[in-house]
């Protein structure tokens, strides 16, 4: 007679029962999803990003575009542009001189950047101060920007034209634009503008 088999006795050979995942761990264990890049592909043409534009005046139009609840570029666009028309115009002389430690022209020749276009009070006080930072190392990025307006920023900077850094340009561009701003010659009025829409059952009880 065979011996009876203990039915709670495991065996050696039996695999030992696994817990199935959790759902968190199913989550981390799938393949992450692609990110689509259509949009990006097609507005990369107004995508801009420059080198040297004082981060000062940066900070006071994204200030700005906060307020109004708009996108950063489009209240840099509408500054920059408002000053182009302004120097095309004669209202803006951007008159460029030989800067000795470079190559090319310098808009901000003996006085340094800052300046020329802080507030008088505190301009006499920052030129006892420390000197400048380096604004070459940084880089600003904006998006709206029409291919048209970034040609025209880079045809002026070039050499056949000021022969001047494109962020010295942007940056006497933007002085001028956030002057004419605050004295009330730029308005800027943001307009709503609907980007998505809803879905609504029809016919249903």
């Amino acid at each position: 007679m065979s011996k009876r088999r203990n039915p709670f006795e495991t065996s050696e050979l039996a695999p030992a029962p696994t817990a199935p995942p959790s759902i968190y761990e199913s989550l981390r264990m799938a393949s992450p999803r692609k990110r689509k890049r259509q949009w990006e592909k097609e507005h990369q043409s107004q995508k801009a990003v420059y080198r040297g534009i004082d981060p000062k005046l940066a900070l006071k139009v994204k200030s700005i575009a906060d307020d109004l609840l708009v996108p950063t570029g489009e209240v840099a666009r509408v500054l920059i542009e408002f000053a182009l028309r302004a120097h095309a115009q004669g209202d803006l002389d951007l008159n460029p001189r030989p800067n000795p430690s470079r190559m090319r022209m310098t808009l901000f020749p003996t006085s340094g950047l800052r300046r020329l276009y802080d507030e008088p009070a505190r301009s006499a006080r920052k030129a006892k101060g420390k000197q400048p930072e380096a604004l070459w190392k940084v880089i600003t990025t904006w998006r709206g920007f029409p291919p048209e307006l970034k040609r025209g920023l880079a045809m002026l900077a070039s050499e056949d034209g000021l022969n001047v850094p494109v962020g010295e340009l942007i940056t006497a561009l933007l002085c001028f634009g956030l002057r004419a701003y605050n004295y009330g010659l730029v308005s800027l009025e943001p307009v709503q503008k609907a980007t998505r829409f809803t879905l609504t059952l029809n016919g249903g009880k």
